[in-house]
């Protein structure tokens, strides 16, 4: 893998303002002009324009030491708020690679639906989705189980031609989770959890810093360690954790499994 990858979140976007406000009740920017426009088309807010170049700084600062050369591959999600994002970031030289892997989450028909409108226009999707997060897709949308194979992909190509190097990948939020389950070989149950705890979230322009960088010094032949930078100083951050990738016995399958009653007549009749 890789010996740096910076996972970089867009800005706060034109979506992130409209729907965050209806979610408190505020609906004034759920005009027709919005919900005309594509998701992958939202540009940037004012807030959003300032936080990218804010995260810019901070990685600059960090290439100062660490990757004086510069990286090694660009990557970026074609959506426009990702691309304003990269370009806003200044970084020298920086020959950006779009990468539709990479892209948002397809919400599919839930798309630019304000949060508490869901239920009503949804209600058996949005009861899957209660039922289980990790599996469920909105209609005509993907699941983050779909979303895990393109991750997949990229971080295949990664392996391959990216050994050693330094990369950095400006991309949304939800992808960044699929970055999570994957590098960090988290279980189905474990990703439903931290995201309940709020552990997956990411503020806008949020980084998660992945290295093989182990603290004594040396390289591990994966990544080792993984912090969450919040150039906006909104708190948003979290401290280095080592990546601690589980295996497990018979007796620790079977303590989950236990942790399922059997259906009662199916049971009985077993």
């Amino acid at each position: 893998m890789p010996l740096d990858l910076l996972l970089v979140r867009h800005g706060q976007s034109e979506g992130n303002v409209a729907l965050d406000a209806a979610d408190e009740g505020d609906r004034r920017h759920i005009t027709d002009e919005f919900r005309e426009r594509n998701a992958s088309d939202w540009r940037l807010s004012k807030a959003g324009r300032a936080q990218a170049k804010r995260a810019g700084r901070w990685i600059r600062e960090w290439m100062a030491k660490q990757a004086p050369s510069g990286f090694d591959r660009y990557y970026c999600s074609p959506y426009v708020r990702t691309m304003e994002t990269a370009a806003l970031l200044g970084l020298p030289d920086a020959r950006w690679q779009l990468e539709a892997l990479v892209r948002e989450r397809d919400f599919g028909l839930w798309a630019a639906i304000p949060k508490p409108d869901i239920p009503a226009e949804f209600p058996l999707t949005h009861e899957q989705r209660e039922r289980h997060k990790f599996l469920w897709r909105p209609e005509s949308g993907e699941s983050t189980a779909d979303l895990d194979l393109r991750v997949r992909d990229v971080l295949a190509s990664m392996a391959r031609e990216m050994a050693g190097r330094q990369v950095i990948c400006v991309t949304h939020e939800d992808t960044m989770r699929a970055f999570r389950f994957r590098l960090e070989r988290m279980t189905i149950t474990e990703w439903i959890q931290h995201g309940e705890d709020d552990l997956l979230d990411v503020p806008n322009c949020g980084i998660l810093h992945y290295t093989r960088r182990r603290t004594d010094g040396t390289v591990a032949n994966k990544f080792d360690r993984v912090r969450l930078v919040d150039p906006s100083g909104d708190g948003g951050g979290w401290k280095w954790r080592k990546i601690q990738r589980r295996n497990f016995t018979n007796d620790e399958l079977l303590e989950q499994v236990e942790a399922i009653p059997p259906l009662a007549e199916a049971g009985e009749g077993l």
